[in-house]
Formats: C-alpha cells, structure tokens, sequence
C-alpha cells in the first residue's frame, strides 16, 4: 500500500471524509494535508509513511487487543444482549466470569468457558492468536448505564460500560396527543430592569418567566448559559464558553442573593453614591460594557463570599453549598482549579492553559492538587459562584414551570474555546489543533471559522461517551426543552485546520446511532424535550433521523419555502418541530424586512462579491411580496399592506401581529416568539463572520421586563396564540 493510499484508508478509518458537496452544488475533494492536519488532531503518526502505517494497524487492530468494547449501547426494546469477547487462545479451557452491576447497584453474574461460546472469527494479532466469541447474557438490563467487567486469570479484568438508551428522547405533555404550545424567545443578557447594574441577570430571567407563564407561554428561550471567563470579561460570545458542564456567572442577580442581605460591608458598598451612580450610568447604555459590569459586581461578590466563608451566613445555606460541592464532587473541583489557575496565570500574563507550565496542564497532576489545597479560599469562591449562579437558574426553572408548561428552553453550543476549562479538563477527549465551522453558505458566503474545539469521535468512544453524557445532563438541569445548536454535529462536524480560510475544511463523522441514543436518554432522565437545530449543510437523510428519534426540527419562518419560492403554508410544517420567524443571527423581523442586514455586510465587506448585495436585496424584494401574499391570503394583512422596505411604527406592528399568527397557525408542536419581534426593533444580536465588526452579544432591550409583560402588543400575540389552540387548557 503506498503512502498516499495508506493516508486515505487512515484517514476514512478515522471518519475523514473524502470530499463534500458544498451549498452551491460543486464537490469540494479533501486534499492530503487537510487530512494530516486532521489525523494529527485526533494524535495519529502521520508523518511518514512508516508512522501513517503503523497508526493505521494500531487503529485496525486495537478492537483486537481488548476483550470488550469500552462501550456498548443498545435499546430497551433489545433481546438479552450479546457481547463481543476478544479473547487470547490462550484462555480457552479455563472458568471466566462475568459481573453486571446495573446503575442501582444491584450485581448480575455468570461464568463461562470461551471454547463453549460460539465463534465469531480470529485473527493473529502482534504474534498471537484473538478469536472473537459471542457471550449471551439473561436478560437486558433496565434503561440506565450500567458496568460490565469481564474476569480471567492471573487478574486479568476488562470492562465495558452498557448503555441501555430508549427509542425515542422525552415528548412532554404541553407538545403531545396533538397539543401545541408556544414560548417567548429572549437572550438574558439583553434583559433590562429598573435596578439592575448593566446586564440582564437570572433574576430577571424568573421574572420574564413567571410572567410569560402567566399569559400561556409554556417555555422561555434563552442563550446558552454556559461557563465564560470572570477574569476576562471582554469575551462575553454565549458560543464560544469555557465550559458547557457549568453556568455563566456574569448573570448572577447579585443584589438578590440572600447572603448579600446578612452581609452589611457588601450592603455598605452598593448602597454609597459612588456605587449607585456608576451601576446607574451603566444601566442606561444602549451596549453593554461587560468589563466595567465586572469591575461594578466583583468587589461585592468577594465580600459576600468572604462573609459566608467566615461562617457568618445563613447555616441552612451553607449546608446546601455544602451539598452542592458534594454532588458535584471531582468535576465541580476542577473546574474551580482551573478557574483559579486561569486567574493566577493571567495575572502572571498567560492565561492560554497550554502556554502554563508543563505541571499544570495536566488537570489530574499532583501539582494541580497541590495549588487547589493550597487555595482552598479561591477554590471554594469559584465553587460558590456556581452554587448560586445554579439556585438563581433554578428559580427562574420554578417560575416559569408548572404542569403544563416546560419553562426554560435552553441552548447548547456545539463546541467550546480551546484555552477554556473544558477543553482542559477533557483534553484527553478533544481534537487539538483544529476548529469547528461551518462551509459556505447563503449567511456566511466565505463559510465560518467559530474558533471552538471539538470532542474526537474516536476518543470520544473510548471514554464511553462521559463527557458528552456529562455535558447533555448539565444543559438539561433546570430545563424543560433544550436546543442542540448545530444538531448535525451528531452526525459530522464541520473542521476547520489552522491557518487556512474557512471553506477549506472538511467533514468528520461522528457515531450518530450512539450519540442519538445518548441524547434521548438523558431527555428521559431529565424529562426534557430536544430540538435539534437543523440548518445549513444537512446530509441526506438526518432529518428523518431525527424525527425517528423523537428531536424536534428547528424550522426558520423566513427559510421555510417550497420550490417555487412561496413561503410554505402554515399546515405544511412539520408537527414535530419549532417554528419561529428568525434568530439570533438573523436580524429581527423588521430588520430582515427592510434589508438592514443586507447594509451592514455590505458596509463591513462580508460579502466576497460586491455584487452579492445586490443578489440579496432583489430576493429580498421577492421575499417581501410573498410573504405579504401567504399573509394577506390567510386573512392575516389588509389587502394593498405596502412591500416597500420603509415601514411606519404602525405598519411594522401589523406585520409582526400578522407574522406572528402565522406562525400560531403552523403546525409546528412549538412556536416561538422574540421579544425584539414583539416591540418591533430594528436591529440583529449577532451578525455571522463578524468580530468587532458590529457590536454581537451587547444589545440591551430598550424597555424593562415589566414593560414587556404589560406591553398590549404581547398581551395580543399571546390572545392569538391562544385563539390558534396553542396555550395552556
């Protein structure tokens, strides 16, 4: 096998693919250096032949070189599983054992002689002769996660980890039998209230709940709410977090922890003019300025902690902080080490965790043991910012949950930075070295580069899947629906190799049978329903996958169109799906409509061609008259409603009354609403292939949530609703 032969059978055994179709109809072939960079990642040789050789016998055989699988999922629906043994000829004749322990913790066992087992083939491996039997056990296991250790002689013990996963994820209640329901869509940090110190919080979030509860909403999407980075404020992008497993701590309603009332230094600071006046000046921005919000909530976030640490605080709440470091046990340590660690460097002046010492890169190193236990003060601060960052999440869960609704719908980003706890702490899982984007299409025509790490799909499976098991449970806690951003992610990713431009990437599969089934457990666990949010690049065949699965397709008004370009009619959305006019890269719908997207790329240069702008502002023109048309046909608009980009307030209101019945009418198990929709702005949270370019992740809602929910034009979107049979009975 030559060397260029040896790399592409490397390359596809490693799920590599050899090329891809791209948005605009030509295949894109995977050229050799792609596919090293990308071998590379996932700690391959492929420096020579002889070393692209040996990688490729090492991966071919290493399922030869252990007795078990290290994991094994199945269904419920299964008959008594089989086992695939890879077992030495040199322990035939002798007595194995087997042991079961189910998630209960109760022990299943059995004995066995490999001769006595059927044989499946063999093959000699590194000198020595593997046959691969079949062992039956007596019944399969309850849904759950289960260990199976397998016994020889002299010691010799290999275990499996047995996933017993349901056919289909969690339907709650409030979307099923034919019910449908609707939600309001909102990003947290936008929120606004008349004492708040720069930025939404999760009080605020409770709040917007609890009234949307109120009025029939049955669920509140929000951005994802994952782990930034405290001691750098200025990356604030909720998609590029440093840890997916644990909560955004800038969100933190710090004026409402109850603490902060027994703690009369923090009260003494809030309260001085100083304080009062600088929380003022950065409430009545327009942008959020996430540094001076840092530099504002620090100092009385110390103080509070620094009273609960001296034993002062409440003794229930310091049993439940207790509780909750317990529960979180190893993970929730480490975490917190690397947060003190990142906080240390940083002050040193590197807080690229693979610039530290060789050490500490390790999270498992004594060294890191040692900075914890020496830092027990700075460990236990991190600790208990996640403690409350989790209450507050969960009281903002308990006021918008009730029996018929879901309350919050959060979102999960498809990777995290690579200088990021995460990506430290499950290094061992990670392909370093490349970055998760996205091939050209009609948003992004130069294609993405997001900058995020991803999980190897091979050492993913040797780890028995426990860190994506991890970070689904986390997302799911607190939660009534979850979106799976860029669900495809469960199928191939999209890899970007380093230095090149975004759309020279190339596409990795990853094992979806498993990954689907471990997504609709911990739906089960968790009573939670999934979305999965399926646009873009969609290979043949996935959306029927997840409909099979029971994950909700994600369906984008303004993209839902049939072949002659008319938007779709309401009855011919999927059931099983969320429908929602647009995103949080997308303008809102005012913005969509007079083309102010279309302006801002031209004015930043996003687009490759110059004349691509005026492509999009003629198809938007084309998008005008037949969305006017499906409405006006519905009843919906007045017959002569304008297509002219330039709205009247009045005019932009009617249309998102009429849009917003429209999307009432589908359907779509769920529909969503965004508050920038219902106000009417012009404006868009983020805008793809941007940096700094335009102000992403900044925008604040001009009015306060109590303005929203007393707002007449939500009170009307929730009566249609409600007169389209969505709502609470």
């Amino acid at each position: 096998m030559s060397e260029t032969d040896a790399l592409d059978h490397l390359a596809r055994a490693a799920g590599i693919e050899d090329g891809w179709w791209d948005f605009f109809g030509q295949w894109r072939v995977v050229p050799p250096e792609t596919k090293r960079a990308f071998l590379r990642a996932m700690r391959f040789a492929v420096e020579s032949e002889a070393e692209i050789q040996a990688s490729l016998h090492e991966l071919e055989t290493r399922p030869w070189r252990r007795w078990v699988e290290p994991v094994a999922i199945l269904d419920e629906h299964a008959p008594p599983p089989d086992i695939v043994l890879s077992l030495p000829a040199a322990t035939e004749g002798q007595l194995l054992d087997w042991v079961l322990e189910e998630e209960t913790g109760a022990l299943n066992a059995g004995t066995f002689r490999p001769e006595k087992l059927e044989l499946l083939e063999e093959r000699e491996v590194d000198g020595g002769l593997i046959r691969r039997r079949r062992l039956t056990l007596p019944a399969l296991p309850p849904v759950g996660v289960h260990s199976l250790r397998v016994h020889g002689p002299d010691d010799a013990c290999s275990e499996q980890t047995l996933i017993v996963a349901p056919a289909r994820a969690w339907s709650p209640p409030a979307v099923s039998g034919g019910r449908k329901a609707w939600g309001l869509a909102t990003q947290v940090y936008a929120l606004r209230e008349a004492d708040d110190w720069g930025l939404g919080t999760y009080g605020a979030l409770a709040r917007l709940a609890k009234g949307a509860a109120s009025i029939g909403a049955a669920a509140i999407g929000v951005n994802p709410l994952h782990a930034l980075f405290p001691e750098q404020p200025d990356r604030f992008s909720p998609y590029a977090s440093s840890s997916r497993s644990f909560l955004s701590t800038h969100l933190i309603d710090v004026a409402r922890i109850p603490d902060f009332e027994q703690c009369g230094e923090a009260q003494k600071l809030v309260a001085s003019p100083a304080f009062q006046a600088r929380a003022a000046e950065l409430r009545g921005l327009a942008l959020i300025d996430y540094p001076a919000v840092a530099a504002l909530t620090a100092p009385v976030l110390t103080l509070i902690y620094n009273h609960v640490e001296a034993g002062l605080g409440d003794e229930g709440r310091r049993q439940a902080f207790e509780a909750f470091c317990h529960a979180g046990e190893a993970r929730l340590r480490r975490f917190a080490a690397f947060q003190a660690l990142h906080e240390r460097f940083l002050i040193e002046g590197n807080g690229y965790w693979p610039h530290w010492p060789v050490e500490y890169q390790d999270p498992g190193s004594e060294a890191v043991e040692a900075f914890a236990s020496a830092h027990p003060g700075r460990i236990g601060y991190y600790q208990w910012l996640q403690f409350i960052a989790d209450e507050q999440l969960a009281q903002a869960q308990a006021a918008g949950k009730t029996a018929d609704t879901l309350g919050l719908y959060r979102d999960l980003g498809v990777g995290v930075t690579s200088d990021g706890a995460e990506a430290w702490s499950e290094q061992a899982v990670m392909a370093r070295g490349v970055s998760v984007g996205a091939p050209p299409d009609p948003l992004a025509p130069q294609g993405q580069d997001w900058g995020l790490v991803p999980f190897d799909p091979i050492r993913l499976r040797e780890a028995a899947y426990q860190p994506f098991r991890a970070v689904l449970a986390a997302n799911m806690r607190h939660a009534g629906a979850l979106r799976l951003d860029h669900a495809m992610a469960l199928q191939r990713l999209y890899w970007v190799p380093p230095g090149v431009p975004a759309d020279q990437g190339a596409y990795v599969r990853y094992p979806f049978e498993d990954l689907r089934a471990l997504v609709a457990l911990e739906s089960l666990r968790a009573e939670c329903l999934v979305i999965g949010e399926d646009l873009g690049n969609v290979p043949e065949g996935f959306r029927e996958k997840m409909e099979h699965s029971g994950l909700f397709a994600y369906r984008v008004a303004i993209f839902e169109k049939g072949h002659d370009g008319r938007f779709k009619a309401p009855e011919d959305y999927d059931a099983q799906a969320l429908s929602i006019f647009a995103t949080h890269d997308l303008p809102s719908m005012r913005g969509w409509w007079n083309g102010a997207d279309i302006d801002l790329r031209a004015r930043l240069g996003v687009f490759p061609r110059p004349e691509m702008a005026g492509e999009w502002l003629d198809g938007r023109r084309w998008d005008r008259e037949v969305l006017v048309a499906a409405l006006v046909g519905r009843g919906l608009l007045p017959e002569g409603f304008p297509v002219t980009p330039d709205l009247s307030d009045e005019q932009a209101e009617l249309l998102a009354k009429a849009a917003h019945a429209f999307l009432g009418q589908t359907n779509s198990g769920l529909a969503m609403v965004q508050i920038e929709d219902v106000l009417a702005l012009d404006g868009q949270m983020n805008l793809p292939g941007t940096v700094d370019e335009h102000p992403n992740w900044r925008s604040r809602f001009p009015v306060e949530v109590a303005a929203v929910m007393n707002d007449p034009r939500l009170a009307e979107v929730a009566a249609r609703m409600t007169a389209a049979g969505r709502g609470l009975p």
